[in-house]
């Protein structure tokens, strides 16, 4: 039996997507599941073991199953769920689970979370992604087009999207404080320390941790050889095979609030004018511009959005023209309108910045616990608020920053409908990676 995605299971997922509009809200005829919720989760380590954590604390969920390709996470995870049946392949857990599982969570490192995704979908299993949602726009297009097939219930791990501070800020928003938006700007501080980038690979190799399957931690990405700790557990998000860098980890969270708020689609251009990064890893900072078609919340357009990472941030004197304090946040998302300016953070209360100078209280708000809520739509008694449909666009978004980091100083021309970019067939090619062989 084959434990792995056909290549023509994902062209049939990748051609239902692409001919589909990705930035809806959560499908009317999903399936859900009646009774507890029968979960597994693959990836049980750091962020894979708070996910389960937050899963677990529901009520109506029974965790039968874990996965790990390290056996100290494994084990880890196994004292805290002591009835869950153990799996060091993902493959072999999915097939061996048939018909006991209903719902899988996938917090792996990005380059394995859609081969993961979609044959958890194509299983009809509800699926809990970890951001971003897959490593390159093909595998997000051919995830939404399982999503689409499945019709199970869905959610990307941004639990800030449910969080009050995002609440209120879109409150705020949509009231009309700030007006029409004509420019946004988007910051993050990271790397800045949590990982390593515009580094080269490190030469010769160490020996594999007995208690790590390291041809499994690859799984699609090419082979290279194990080197402590330079890739697992945790620093493998600036490298190009294995993770998305700073705009993939943190573009989620932070352009989240725009795409949404904004009701944005397809991208028409985007230029970035940092470095390039290296043969490896995301370069240590990057600052990309999209243009964006209008929108009803926005001015004729083209939306001008630009992406700040390595400490960068929206231009100083745009923070001074809007009376932004000295100290801004280190990661926030910055919407310019014709009103005024909303700063919008995962952590703060959002700050109105409205040019007649009106204070607005910030308003009440009720939020749900953003993997409950996954839970609850899961069993039929809510929706879920990031679901794939949304948060494929959302990563798309985000990781065509990174293709445009290939190009310096050069405008590149999307044609989301046709996922390509006009006239440059050359950055065509970083849209999509070619699985290592016996993981097609």
């Amino acid at each position: 039996m084959s434990h792995s995605i056909s290549r023509r299971r994902f062209l049939e997922f990748s051609t239902a997507a692409s001919g589909m509009a990705l930035a809806g809200c959560a499908s009317t005829r999903v399936r859900t599941t009646g009774g507890r919720l029968r979960h597994a989760g693959i990836g049980v380590g750091g962020m894979g073991a708070a996910d389960l954590e937050q899963i677990a604390a529901h009520d109506e969920v029974d965790i039968v199953a874990l996965c790990d390709v390290d056996a100290e996470h494994l084990k880890a995870a196994a004292e805290l769920y002591p009835d869950a049946r153990l799996y060091r392949d993902w493959r072999v857990m999915l097939a061996s689970e048939e018909g006991a599982l209903d719902a899988v969570s996938v917090t792996t490192p990005d380059h394995m979370h859609a081969s993961i995704e979609l044959e958890a979908l194509a299983r009809r299993l509800h699926v809990y992604g970890q951001k971003p949602l897959t490593r390159t726009v093909a595998e997000a297009r051919a995830v939404a087009g399982a999503t689409r097939r499945a019709q199970v219930v869905t959610q990307m791990g941004i639990q800030n999207h449910s969080n009050v501070p995002y609440a209120q800020a879109f409150q705020l928003f949509r009231a009309g404080h700030i007006g029409e938006v004509y420019e946004v700007h988007v910051w993050s501080d990271r790397p800045a320390g949590w990982w390593p980038q515009g580094v080269d690979r490190p030469e010769g190799e160490d020996p594999i941790p007995e208690t790590l399957d390291w041809d499994l931690w690859l799984g699609v990405a090419p082979e290279r050889p194990y080197k402590k700790n330079i890739y697992h557990p945790f620093a493998w998000r600036g490298w190009k095979d294995f993770g998305t860098g700073a705009q993939g980890d943190m573009g989620c969270h932070l352009m989240d609030p725009a795409v949404w708020f904004l009701e944005l689609g397809h991208p028409l251009s985007i230029r970035s004018d940092g470095p390039a990064p290296s043969a490896d890893t995301y370069p240590l900072w990057s600052r990309v511009d999209y243009d964006f078609p209008a929108t009803r919340f926005t001015t004729a357009g083209p939306l001008r959005f630009t992406w700040h990472d390595g400490g960068k941030k929206a231009y100083r004197e745009i923070l001074d023209e809007i009376g932004a304090p000295a100290e801004v946040w280190s990661n926030a998302c910055l919407f310019l309108g014709t009103k005024g300016a909303l700063l919008a953070s995962p952590y703060d209360a959002p700050l109105l910045l409205r040019k007649d100078g009106a204070e607005v209280d910030l308003p009440d708000v009720t939020t749900h616990n953003h993997w409950h809520q996954w839970v609850d739509a899961c069993r039929g008694h809510s929706a879920a608020s990031a679901p794939f449909d949304y948060s494929a666009l959302l990563t798309e978004v985000v990781l065509l920053g990174n293709v445009a980091l290939h190009f310096p100083h050069e405008t590149l021309y999307w044609e989301g409908d046709r996922m390509r970019f006009r006239g440059r067939g050359e950055a065509n090619r970083y849209l999509s990676a070619a699985p290592r062989d016996g993981w097609a």
